[in-house]
């Protein structure tokens, strides 16, 4: 399956602002929608999956849940940018300056490559190499730190995925 990567630690290292990386989707306020997919990336890598989760107990609005695989999954839609969920983590891995709340949400450019399989979106063409590519990718490999948010995003990462040893 085709799926868009993005690779955090060599977009941190390309040392562009994510300003600089453009998006194509109509809906995005603005025409950023780099943004709202590199909260998604960055929420799901750095997050460190509580067991006891204190954001979600923290969230007047339940915009954070555990899924059945143990994930934290955020609403955005939900979110009414109140922080509370960053106050209750204890490892500061929400970070306030990224949460956005009444967000659009990328479409991954999926009917552009239905229709043209080497279509590549904006995204991909105007970030730095190797960080936004729209790959084809089966399975997660967590030994290479790479690892699916949702049906059609992976990011590469350093993450606190544990299986055992959770928190």
């Amino acid at each position: 399956m085709k799926r868009l990567l993005i690779d955090i630690p060599v977009l941190i290292d390309s040392g562009i602002s994510p300003d600089k990386i453009e998006c194509e989707y109509m809906f995005h306020r603005e025409n950023e929608g780099q943004f709202s997919l590199l909260e998604v990336a960055e929420f799901s890598a750095y997050c460190r999956q509580c067991k006891e989760a204190f954001c979600i107990e923290a969230c007047p609005k339940e915009a954070l849940e555990h899924q059945e695989n143990g994930m934290i999954k955020r609403y955005n839609m939900r979110c009414v940018g109140c922080k509370s969920c960053v106050l209750a983590c204890p490892f500061g891995t929400i970070f306030p300056e990224i949460i956005n709340y009444v967000t659009s949400k990328c479409d991954y450019c999926l009917n552009q490559l239905e229709h043209n399989p080497d279509y590549k979106p904006a995204c991909v063409i105007t970030a730095p190499d190797k960080t936004f590519m729209i790959t084809e990718m089966d399975s997660e490999d967590p030994k290479n730190n790479l690892f699916f948010i949702g049906e059609r995003l992976a990011v590469r990462s350093h993450s606190w995925r544990y299986k055992e040893n959770r928190i």
